[in-house]
């Protein structure tokens, strides 16, 4: 006599629905047979080291970002004057300064109290720029809402009264290349492909408003192709 469990396995097996589910299960087992494989080899293939979406939204800046960008906050700039009798240094303060790659809040500081200090219209094309350090970057953009690098070196030059066109090609065409050497604050820095443009500081820094996602701050020069090239009367 059959016992009670080989006779429910023994129904079961010539039950249609029983044989529908198996067969169902079994099509199921090999249709996700190859994902399960992927998935292995994609969780395999993950480096051992890589952060995980957690870890990467627990702070606002990575890495390599704090490397290479720092902002310096209330930065005192000695800016000295002479009228060739007296000789009067004024302590400018800049509430940051945005700087990348390695530029040091001194080298911002010696640079910037150099070109200032020099007067005329270098100072004031300097000075002006400045007062766009930490804007957004943005294309087509000459305003404090946004500004691109052509636009940067645009309105600097208006402050001293040359209109410039606000397209790199053109403000390059309209200047002098002139050598490294002869540098001086206040001058274009421009990329040899017409990509871009700056202004030099002087001491081997540029001041750039230079792509979208940043804003406004100051460099070491170029490691691109660039040249100098300069629009503002000979002898300013």
């Amino acid at each position: 006599m059959l016992s009670r469990k080989a006779v429910l396995r023994a129904e079961r097996a010539v039950d249609p629905r029983h044989i529908r589910r198996t067969a169902n299960a079994k099509r199921a087992a090999i249709l996700l047979a190859p994902a399960i494989a992927v998935t292995s080899s994609l969780t395999l293939a993950v480096p051992a080291n890589a952060a995980t979406p957690a870890e990467t939204q627990q702070g606002t800046t990575t890495s390599q970002a704090a490397q290479t960008f720092t902002v310096a906050h209330d930065v005192k700039v000695p800016v000295v004057t002479t009228d060739g009798m007296t000789t009067t240094t004024t302590v400018v303060s800049y509430p940051t300064l945005d700087l990348r790659f390695g530029v040091t809040t001194a080298q911002a500081q010696s640079a910037l109290s150099a070109a200032l200090s020099a007067g005329g219209d270098r100072a004031t094309i300097v000075e002006t720029a400045l007062q766009y350090m930490g804007d957004p970057y943005v294309e087509g953009g000459a305003s404090h809402e946004g500004i691109d690098c052509s636009g940067l070196t645009m309105v600097a030059y208006a402050a001293v009264g040359i209109p410039l066109v606000h397209y790199v090609p053109t403000q390059d065409a309209a200047a002098t290349t002139i050598p490294e050497s002869e540098a001086l604050p206040g001058d274009l820095v421009v990329y040899d492909d017409e990509d871009h443009v700056g202004l030099y500081l002087g001491q081997g820094l540029v001041l750039q408003a230079p792509h979208p996602g940043e804003v406004v701050d100051i460099v070491p020069m170029y490691s691109a192709a660039h040249h100098f090239a300069r629009l503002l009367p000979a002898g300013s």
